[in-house]
């Protein structure tokens, strides 16, 4: 079911990206297709507005990010440039000392449709300089939640799939609205090497708004590897 699930989104999404880029005849000579991955530092951002009961210390979670995207020229130096990618973030919780611990882990898998513009001065010999802007969605297919902890030398551990939903029992909305901004470069062989910085403008904490008791956004630090066609 989660699979189909993640298809249909990527299928959807792919959909949208699809009537963005072809507007026009002109524009479709110029419309270019690539491929995107690398790998990401996630964390998320834990608010309490009951500031007494204490923040958690949430650490950096390792994972990955990988797509499709269109570039399409829209000025001599501006691009838009949609994308489906389907992206792990999340983030590790740890509480406790030695003796008694433990680490609550979410790991979230999110299918994210982005729309950037970018601007893209040329550097010489077809190599270009590229800096960008713009808002995401995100829909929520699948993840992990684990939590790990000892007394003393006994240890212990469950995982179990993660909850999308806006009701109590959830872990999270389905639903991420955020934004990016991004560099790097495109070199002229159609490679791009770049870096990214993406953050939720949502509280995705179930049955949340900017409101809630506790608050839960997803930021994360992307390193990418790409290639235009």
């Amino acid at each position: 079911m989660k699979m189909k699930k993640t298809a249909l989104l990527l299928g959807v999404g792919l959909m949208v990206v699809g009537l963005m880029i072809f507007p026009t005849e002109q524009s479709q000579a110029q419309v270019r297709f690539g491929i995107k991955g690398g790998i990401n530092f996630a964390n998320m951002k834990y608010e309490a507005q009951d500031e007494t009961s204490g923040v958690p210390d949430a650490n950096s979670f390792t994972s990955y990010h990988v797509g499709v995207i269109a570039d399409v020229p829209i000025a001599s130096v501006l691009s838009l440039q949609p994308g489906v990618m389907l992206t792990s973030v999340g983030s590790k919780v740890e509480a406790g000392n030695e003796d008694v611990g433990g680490t609550y882990t979410m790991n979230p898998l999110y299918v994210r449709v982005p729309v950037n513009i970018l601007f893209k001065p040329n550097l010489g010999g077809g190599t270009k300089l590229y800096v960008g802007v713009g808002p995401y969605v995100g829909f929520g297919v699948g993840g992990k939640v684990s939590v790990d902890g000892n007394v003393g030398d006994i240890e212990g551990g469950t995982d179990r799939d993660l909850k999308f939903g806006n009701d109590s029992g959830d872990d999270l909305k389905s639903r991420d609205i955020g934004g990016n901004v991004l560099a790097g470069i495109e070199f002229s062989s159609g490679f791009l090497l770049g870096a990214q910085y993406g953050m939720s403008f949502t509280n995705n904490a179930p049955n949340g708004d900017d409101n809630a008791d506790n608050i839960l956004k997803n930021k994360v630090l992307s390193v990418s590897v790409g290639y235009l066609f």
